[in-house]
């Protein structure tokens, strides 16, 4: 099985070259076509026929969406055109898409593509004048991905026409994107001691609005209202100065910055429970990697995380600004905690690149 991946972003985010690497070892030939970048997020390993197109885009390159798609696809087809593939997976709907059903129209190969975070809540909600090729590119792929039941069911509720909703729902699949393995490795063994009266919480991510922090220092509050002591653990980055303020205003407040995922994992084991309640959130990868720790989650409804488990198996879904009913479902944990940790534990595997990569070798051999 010979796959074109023509993934943009491949520099950026190294979770595609960990789906790539995984692939290998399910008998996958993998090509890769990206764009180059000042500031790789890793260290390039050319292990693959990569192929990074050299060529700056300029600023009207970057703004006029169809130049910079011809472009792609040119520089695609002369690279390529005399390969011979079973598949090409578009890593994004939008930003690789069309390019790929250009490719696919030339050279008559099926295509795949996946669904991600920019093309439901930026391409999709906001560029109103592609809709119709989102339409286009859904429609003629052989199958579509994405990360969570949640946005499946709102991508094509909302963008599918009523007369394809069935077709494209037959042809889709929910895979999520995998965990780095450190964490698989490291998983917590044991039984994990809590103390209903002092209730741990913890947040790991880049500190801005989206991530809705703000809610999660009410539930604190309430809880303290209610007679617990509480712990607020955040762990990152802060990308809006305001929550310098916000942060240094509660004593029941621990920062940490950015750090390694080894110390990541310490800072996991010394808390009891990931509250998370995103406003948007495609997938959210800190949820399992908190599940590695056997720390129940709470995520938002209709958000990214949604749809894995069934509702009050590894931690409950919840309106993003309802502190009231957080709080409540954070104590409902509490009181059942060791059977929820010990879930977590038990089910996180399914986040494993090797299990994920295996579901995406058997789609892409599917006739």
């Amino acid at each position: 099985m010979k796959v074109l991946h023509i993934c943009p972003g491949y520099l950026q985010r190294q979770l595609y070259d960990k789906l790539i690497s995984a692939l290998q070892y399910n008998n996958v030939i993998n090509a890769v076509f990206a764009l180059s970048t000042d500031n790789p997020s890793f260290k390039i390993e050319n292990k693959y026929k990569l192929k990074i197109l050299e060529k700056k885009f300029s600023i009207i390159d970057r703004l006029i969406y169809f130049r910079k798609q011809y472009i792609i696809y040119r520089e695609t087809c002369k690279e390529y055109s005399q390969h011979e593939f079973n598949v090409i997976h578009a890593h994004t709907l939008f930003s690789a898409g069309f390019s790929t059903y250009l490719v696919h129209k030339k050279f008559k190969i099926p295509y795949i593509v996946s669904v991600r975070n920019t093309d439901i809540n930026v391409f999709f909600k906001y560029m109103f004048h592609l809709r119709g090729l989102g339409r286009i590119i859904i429609n003629n792929a052989k199958n579509v991905i994405f990360l969570s039941p949640a946005y499946r069911d709102f991508v094509i509720q909302k963008f599918v026409s009523k007369k394809n909703r069935q077709i494209i729902l037959n042809k889709s699949y929910v895979i999520p994107n995998g965990i780095d393995e450190y964490f698989l490795k490291n998983k917590f063994t044991g039984q994990r001691k809590i103390d209903i009266n002092f209730i741990k919480i913890i947040y790991v991510g880049e500190l801005y609005p989206n991530k809705n922090p703000e809610t999660t220092i009410k539930v604190c509050e309430l809880l303290l209202k209610k007679g617990y002591n509480v712990k607020f653990t955040i762990v990152g980055e802060i990308l809006n100065r305001r929550y310098h303020e916000i942060i240094s205003k509660h004593s029941f407040i621990e920062y940490y910055p950015k750090c390694p995922k080894e110390e990541l994992v310490s800072h996991l084991r010394a808390s009891d429970i990931l509250v998370m309640p995103s406003i948007r959130e495609t997938f959210g990868l800190v949820y399992a990697e908190a599940m590695s720790q056997g720390l129940p989650v709470i995520y938002s409804i209709k958000q990214g995380f949604e749809g894995h488990f069934e509702n009050g198996v590894v931690g409950y879904a919840v309106k993003s600004f309802d502190y009231r009913d957080i709080s409540q479902k954070i104590i409902d944990l509490y009181n059942n905690y060791e059977l929820f940790s010990e879930r977590c534990v038990s089910l996180v595997d399914r986040f494993d690149w090797k299990t994920i990569a295996e579901q995406y070798a058997k789609m892409y051999g599917k006739e």
